[in-house]
């Protein structure tokens, strides 16, 4: 979990102690990442540990702010996929912030890795890429696109003997597609409003279009290619230019970016295709980038990979 930031109003932190939605309370502040604060908490009837993410109060005036942050809980909540953060609760506290609850989980993100070892071995790369397709795959038959996939929202934590077991989440600039079969959710975005992480983000993101799965793929594309070569396929300190790469710019192959970390060919084409420009020239589905990874690239001896092959199937 992230540190919080030392110099963070007190005022607006909660109290060790404080109960939240009469169910929760309050340990510690483990995180602030402006709009909302993550605390450790404990469901006070079950003893269980949780993740407590309370909107900060400045933001609760402004309800698209608000709303969007239900619609982040909301989002959430309703995918049951083992690889998604599990969100189980959602409300408001007694001073009238809403609040959501989430499992409790100890590990680092992959942003934490990359900074300390730069570049991640196949062998251990291909499970991590699966495993978030596996809940992108999850995600999407829910009418979610997430829009905001990035190394510092894929946690990795301990369990079935492995180390980099994936947990997604942070679903606050989710797009939701329908809320009921047939039904299209309201927008909260202003159209032609820009929605991402730059180095992150696919062509149409970029252009402010209307996006489907298929540009959640392009991240996973953008990270894979990170995760292989120590750098995004674009980088720039002019956000603008950075944008304009993604729309214009050849992806470099990955043996000029990083000569000394040698690539399959069949992981780099598998990639390249996934950072296709023209969104129909991506895969169609992230079960279906996830079979390529499976039939086409070299294997992994993850402990993971069992589970993973059985997933997605023949």
């Amino acid at each position: 979990m992230v540190e919080p930031d030392p110099s963070l109003d007190a005022s607006n932190v909660l109290p060790p102690g404080t109960q939240v939605g009469g169910r929760y309370r309050v340990e510690a502040l483990i995180g602030d990442g402006g709009m909302a604060q993550v605390y450790r908490g404990q469901h006070e009837t079950i003893g269980r540990a949780m993740a407590i993410k309370v909107l900060a109060p400045s933001l609760t005036r402004d309800r698209t702010i608000v709303e969007r942050f239900l619609q982040e809980a909301r989002a959430a909540s309703k995918i049951h996929q083992e690889n998604v953060v599990e969100v189980t609760d959602f409300g408001e506290t007694d001073d009238g912030r809403p609040f959501m609850v989430m499992e409790f989980l100890e590990g680092e993100d992959l942003a934490d890795v990359l900074a300390r070892e730069r570049v991640v071995a196949w062998d251990r790369a291909k499970p991590i890429l699966l495993q978030l397709l596996a809940a992108l795959q999850a995600i999407h038959e829910q009418g979610v696109v997430h829009r905001d996939i990035k190394p510092e929202n894929i946690f990795l934590t301990h369990r079935i003997g492995s180390d980099h077991f994936v947990k997604v989440f942070d679903f606050g600039i989710a797009k939701v597609l329908r809320t009921a079969p047939g039904q299209p959710a309201r927008s909260l975005t202003i159209k032609g409003q820009l929605i991402g992480t730059p180095p992150y983000m696919s062509p149409e993101q970029c252009l402010g279009e209307n996006v489907d799965a298929r540009s959640d793929l392009y991240t996973v594309g953008v990270i894979a290619y990170e995760l292989l070569t120590g750098t995004t396929p674009f980088a720039s300190d002019n956000p603008a230019k950075l944008l304009r790469m993604h729309v214009k710019d050849p992806v470099p192959a990955m043996r000029d970016v990083a000569p000394h970390q040698p690539v399959d060919p069949s992981v780099e084409a598998i990639v390249g295709r996934a950072l296709a420009k023209d969104r129909d020239e991506r895969f169609s589905s992230a079960n279906e980038l996830a079979k390529a990874l499976l039939r086409d690239t070299p294997p992994s001896t993850s402990t993971l990979m069992p589970g993973l092959r059985k997933h997605f199937g023949p």
